[in-house]
């Protein structure tokens, strides 16, 4: 049902409307269609005779199942939700890559491999054999992991719907996630997609743990992924001006909220940002000192160890979050870090009350720019 809800929407509904999405520029053969449909049913039909097998032997009074939650109480519920999918993550990375050896490869995974342009119907596109292997942690789980019924439901949605999402053939996820510090460590639907196409990297389901750690990370994954995000800006402005035109507003808008954040510390204005005139971090500080000398009355000897200040992280702020290429939220944060040193320095310059003045004007801008980069 999910994968035809996801088939429906990206390949029938917004087929034309989110092309630029698409990590392959291309839509896979109806006979291939068909085939992934049929094999699909097949492993629909071994996952619930195995699951009846569960429930049977549950039934028998087999199994670590529970159904009070206060018989573990709720740290473990959750835990044990966490422990299955890391668990999960495991297995599939394991049993994955040996089911890639040359000996096992045809019997058991080469159908998968059929598709190397996948669909969401390839998500479960198996052999036989496949389909009980990929099964497997299922009675591990329920036969020996003591676990809440609905807890293993959750995982057995998480599962699903994130193995779905990433036989998509389209790339969702923002530019810079694969270099982010903590989503770097999640799986793009790219990431899969390269193992359909390159199939001896790129081996895991959820996390990027055992790929990094056993080097089966394709080496070009990163760059694969920031050349799909590029191609996909510029094919949104040929495709849909209108769209990329708030798209960019909103660019804009967030480059504020980043950048605008603090009146002398970034030295930009909201106009500035919208008509993209940055200039030199030396034309900036003349700016950020013009202004912080009218509105908040400081002296020349302040100017002197102000104009100092707004310099130097004029230019930091320029080599640090300007310059490199790094997420929105990795800019965010960096410049906050740089912010709140700069405040520090400023503070034993300005007096309490100068001092007032310039965090409230900051805090003006700053809320300025959120607005309107959420509701402009």
């Amino acid at each position: 049902m999910l994968a035809g809800l996801a088939f429906t929407t990206v390949y029938i509904w917004k087929r034309k409307d989110w092309f630029y999405w698409k990590i392959q520029q291309k839509f896979p053969k109806p006979e291939r269609l068909r085939s992934e449909i049929m094999q699909s049913a097949i492993t629909c039909a071994i996952f619930a005779t195995m699951t009846f097998g569960v429930f049977y032997l549950r039934k028998q009074g087999y199994g670590a199942m529970y159904f009070e939650v206060s018989e573990f109480g709720w740290k473990y519920y959750f835990f044990s939700i966490a422990m299955t999918v890391f668990g999960h993550d495991t297995y599939f990375y394991w049993t994955h890559r040996l089911m890639h050896h040359p000996r096992l490869f045809k019997t058991f995974h080469l159908i998968h491999h059929q598709s190397n342009n996948p669909t969401p119907f390839t998500a479960f596109s198996f052999h036989p054999l496949e389909s009980v292997v990929e099964f497997g942690i299922v009675p591990l789980i329920a036969l020996f992991l003591p676990i809440h019924a609905s807890a293993f439901f959750l995982f057995s949605a998480w599962s699903i719907l994130f193995n779905v999402m990433g036989h998509t053939g389209y790339e969702f996820s923002p530019a810079g996630f694969t270099h982010h510090r903590l989503f770097r460590w999640m799986n793009t639907p790219t990431h899969h997609n390269m193992h359909h196409s390159k199939s001896h990297f790129n081996y895991s389901l959820y996390f990027n743990f055992w790929d990094r750690i056993m080097g089966t990370n394709h080496p070009e994954y990163d760059t694969y992924f920031e050349s799909i995000k590029s191609r996909t800006r510029e094919q949104l402005a040929v495709q849909h001006p209108e769209k990329s035109a708030i798209k960019l507003k909103k660019a804009g808008a967030l480059g504020g909220f980043l950048l605008v954040s603090c009146l002398s510390f970034s030295q930009l204005t909201v106009k500035d940002l919208k008509n993209g005139s940055y200039g030199s971090p030396d034309q900036r500080t003349a700016q950020a000192d013009e202004m912080m000398k009218n509105g908040l009355g400081i002296n020349d000897t302040q100017l002197i160890r102000v104009h100092e200040i707004n310099l130097r992280y004029g230019w930091r702020t320029e080599n640090e979050v300007v310059k490199p290429d790094r997420s929105d939220w990795s800019k965010y944060r960096k410049i906050m870090e740089l912010q709140k040193e700069k405040d520090s320095e400023l503070k034993g310059i300005l007096t309490e009350t100068q001092f007032e003045k310039y965090t409230e004007k900051r805090d003006e801008m700053l809320w300025k720019a959120m607005k309107e980069y959420f509701f402009g």
